[in-house]
C-alpha cells in the first residue's frame, strides 16, 4: 500500500492532535473501504482512540466525512498551486511543465484520488458533502489552474475544465488499473490538447 506523501512536522495542542489522528485515520479507511466503510466506531480503533472520541470531535459521520475530504483536497490543491507558481517563476516550457505535472501526480499517493472520486460519488447523497466537492471543482476548473499554467498559453483559461477532465479520467483508470496506468499516454495527451484547443470556446 502507497503511504501518504509525507508532510511537514506540525506540533499541535493535544486537543487538536487527537483530532488529526481522527482524521488521518479517517482517510485511511475511505481509501481502504470507501466512505461507506466510516463509522464513529471504526474510525476510532484505527486512530487508537476512546471509542467516544471522534463523536466528540465529528458529531455526525458526515461532518466527519466532510472535514476529511476538505483537508485532503486542501492538501491536493495547496501542491497544485505550488506547482503553478514553480511553473511561472521558473518559466518552464510546455513540455517541461507537463513533465514536472507527471513527476507530481506520480508521487501523489492513491489516497488522494481515491478520497476525491469517493467524496464526488456521494456528494448527492450528502449535501454539505456536495458543498466542499463544488468548491474543489470550482478550483481545478478555474481559467488559471495548473494546467493551464503547464499550456504556456494564455487564451487557454477557457478550456481549464477539459484539460481537469482528462487529467481526472486518467486518475479513475490509475485507481482502477494501477499496473496499467501509463503516464506517458496523459504526457501525450496533455500535450496535444494544449497545442490544438482554439483560443476561445466553440460553443460560445
Amino acid at each position: 500500500m502507497s503511504a501518504m506523501p509525507s508532510r511537514p512536522t506540525v506540533r499541535y495542542a493535544p486537543g487538536e492532535a487527537r483530532r488529526a489522528e481522527i482524521l488521518n485515520a479517517t482517510v485511511d479507511l475511505i481509501y481502504e473501504s470507501g466512505i461507506a466503510g466510516v463509522t464513529h466506531r471504526a474510525v476510532a480503533k484505527r486512530a487508537g482512540v476512546t471509542p467516544s472520541a471522534p463523536s466528540y470531535f465529528f458529531p455526525s459521520i458526515d461532518d466527519l466525512i466532510v472535514e476529511a475530504f476538505r483537508t485532503i483536497m486542501e492538501d491536493m490543491l495547496s501542491g497544485l498551486a505550488a506547482l503553478a507558481e514553480r511553473i511561472e517563476t521558473e518559466d518552464m516550457s510546455r513540455e517541461d511543465a507537463v513533465d514536472a505535472y507527471i513527476k507530481h501526480i506520480v508521487a501523489a499517493a492513491p489516497k488522494y484520488d481515491k478520497l476525491q472520486f469517493e467524496g464526488y460519488m456521494f456528494a448527492d447523497q450528502k449535501p454539505a458533502l456536495r458543498v466542499e466537492v463544488e468548491k474543489a471543482l470550482a478550483t481545478t476548473h478555474r481559467p488559471g489552474n495548473t494546467l493551464v499554467t503547464a499550456s504556456r498559453r494564455k487564451d487557454l483559461g477557457w478550456a481549464a475544465p477539459i484539460l481537469a477532465a482528462l487529467a481526472d479520467g486518467f486518475g479513475l483508470y490509475r485507481l482502477a488499473s494501477p499496473e496499467r496506468a501509463e503516464f506517458q499516454g496523459l504526457r501525450a495527451g496533455l500535450l496535444a490538447l494544449m497545442e490544438s484547443l482554439p483560443s476561445s470556446d466553440p460553443a460560445a
